[in-house]
């Protein structure tokens, strides 16, 4: 199971007090850095390996780093999912291929397979992982130990959950859905709104246009918006063992656009230019329009893990990102969005997985944050062959004024993507720290870097050693630490 950076660690355990290598943890910065990664803690059992088999099909192993003054301790917890103990009690794999329960070994035919690996966030009280082909699982914030399936008492009849639902830093809410609602590869889109307490407090469910990947939302203070990807799925395709998701290079953007508190009815479907769709920035609301910002690839960014019909792939490296805003008027009877409606905020050697100063969220924010890849940059091994990179860049976009600065990692290092955290509760925006987990590829070591969010091209402020490999990862959450238990 080597794969270099990526090999599975299977650890879990704590180490107190991270040993600080470089400069100082400012004393201010009091929370909780979480993250929620695949890592195998059996290898797959089929003759077949997908290519999502090591970045996205791993169990939910959970990484936590709780800052108090000035010092860091580390914590990484296997979340406890039906999957992860049916395989724990077999000592095998039982579960070899992602999203195709037409592999899964005869004795575990009908349960739940999600691995809750893919993000980690805090709500009424509880951590809740979450992948989007099952339900949330949720955590104790403190020992990350698992509690269970969440379902927000049975009022979340979807039988998958996002593992990006968005929070209005205002009415305290959380803005969730479930696609392939109804079971693999249905067009059943269930929408829910759980207020501060967990309680759903408004349920609608939906059919999209098409069963296809809707892997992130967005929502301004009045509305919710479902961007589908250009990933079709489908279910005679996982009979005949192939992927869950081919790529659709002719599939238009689609995005669903419906009032927070509104029904299948009042959804619409406007649709943009072939692109593919990452991950949402924000959105809000301006001059009675939906002002929508997200990550715009012109390829296939997931490359040979989801090829199209043909086989055809690109190398994820080759495809050209952008930071672009669509400004939807969701009162209009015209659901095809020219290019007047898009605008270009970035572009560049940027990757994926944005953050924003969350105190911002749902209304005009000004600052974004994202890693990127500068191939001009790497390092090559003993073959001559370039490093086997993520990203090497960190970003600051004013999308404002258009200014941007950078800070580059080094030639051998890969970055997973960095979360924002105010300097004090009533800080401008923008103004505070990035944390962020940097790895060495050829040393295959770990540490985490502390910087100035405002001033990236002078460098961390900390690096903090871990002294076990923090595989690759992105959705990275921060947990401020007047939210968390004593």
């Amino acid at each position: 199971m080597s794969r270099g950076i990526d090999t599975p660690s299977r650890f879990e355990g704590e180490v107190f007090d991270l040993e600080v290598v470089e400069g100082e943890i400012p004393k201010s910065i009091d929370g909780l850095f979480v993250q929620a990664v695949p890592d195998q803690q059996f290898p797959p059992e089929d003759t077949y390996v997908s290519p999502m088999d090591a970045s996205a099909h791993g169990d939910g192993m959970v990484r936590a780093l709780r800052f108090r003054d000035g010092h860091v301790d580390f914590r990484s917890r296997y979340v406890r999912t039906e999957r992860f103990l049916l395989e724990r009690a077999a000592r095998r794999s039982l579960f070899p291929h992602y999203r195709n329960p037409f592999r899964d070994d005869p004795s575990v035919a009908g349960r739940d397979r999600t691995t809750a690996n893919t993000a980690v966030y805090l709500h009424a009280g509880m951590l809740l992982a979450s992948k989007e082909d099952g339900p949330a699982y949720a955590l104790d914030p403190v020992t990350l130990d698992t509690r269970g399936p969440w379902r927000a008492g049975g009022a979340i009849d979807s039988k998958t959950w996002t593992a990006h639902p968005k929070f209005d830093p205002v009415s305290g809410e959380m803005i969730g859905f479930g696609y392939a609602a109804n079971g693999e590869c249905t067009r059943d889109l269930a929408y829910y709104v759980v207020d501060r307490e967990g309680r759903v407090v408004h349920r609608a469910w939906m059919e999209a246009p098409c069963a296809a990947m809707i892997h992130d939302c967005a929502a301004t203070q009045n509305y919710t918006i479902f961007p589908i990807m250009p990933y079709s799925s489908d279910v005679e395709r996982l009979k005949r063992g192939g992927e869950h998701f081919q790529f659709e290079p002719e599939m238009d953007q689609i995005f669903g656009v419906m009032p927070r508190y509104g029904s299948a009815g009042e959804t619409k479907w406007f649709r943009a230019q072939p692109s593919f769709t990452g991950h949402t920035i924000n959105a809000f609301e301006q001059g009675g329009k939906i002002c929508f910002d997200f990550v715009e690839g012109d390829g296939n960014a997931f490359g040979p893990m989801f090829p199209d019909k043909d086989g055809r792939a690109t190398e994820p490296g080759a495809v050209r990102m952008k930071l672009v805003r669509y400004v939807i008027d969701y009162n209009s009877d015209e659901l095809r969005l020219d290019q007047s409606s898009r605008t270009v905020l970035a572009d560049g050697h940027f990757g994926e997985g944005p953050h924003i100063d969350e105190r911002y969220a749902m209304r005009e924010h000004r600052f974004v944050w994202m890693p990127g890849l500068d191939r001009t940059r790497l390092a090559t091994d003993e073959q001559g062959r370039p490093m086997p990179v993520m990203f090497n860049t960190l970003h600051r976009y004013d999308v404002k004024s258009g200014e941007s600065e950078e800070w580059f990692a080094g030639p051998e290092c890969t970055l997973q993507d960095p979360v924002f955290l105010p300097r004090s509760e009533d800080a401008p925006e923008g103004e505070g720290y990035l944390v962020c987990i940097v790895n060495r590829v050829p040393t295959r070591t770990s540490e985490i870097v502390v910087l100035d969010s405002m001033d990236l091209a002078k460098g961390p402020l900390a690096r903090i050693r871990v002294p076990v490999t923090l595989r690759s990862g992105i959705h990275a959450a921060w947990i401020p630490g007047s939210r968390l238990p004593d």
